[in-house]
């Protein structure tokens, strides 16, 4: 009879004990989630001020280049066409 009073009353506390762990964990677990919130937020608007614009600027740089590359290509052509009629 002992035994059972003593494996009752270990079975309500380790009850007890789980209960008061998961409720630590959950509240854990939320602030990480809002931090989470809170970087993403962050990161978002790094990205929208910083990376897109740089993005669009290096394709403006992007086709100058192809521009240049272009025109210089077309030069030589034309030194070519010059070389070889001599």
């Amino acid at each position: 009879m002992i035994r059972d009073i003593v494996f009752l009353v270990t079975l309500v506390m380790m009850s007890l004990a789980i209960l008061m762990i998961s409720v630590k964990v959950v509240k854990v677990l939320n602030r990480l989630k809002s931090t989470l919130d809170d970087v993403e937020s962050i990161v978002s608007m790094v990205s929208e001020k910083l990376v897109f614009p740089a993005a669009a600027g290096s394709g403006v740089a992007f086709g100058v280049g192809k521009v240049a590359a272009f025109l210089a290509g077309a030069r030589r052509s034309k030194k070519k066409d010059k070389d070889e009629k001599k």
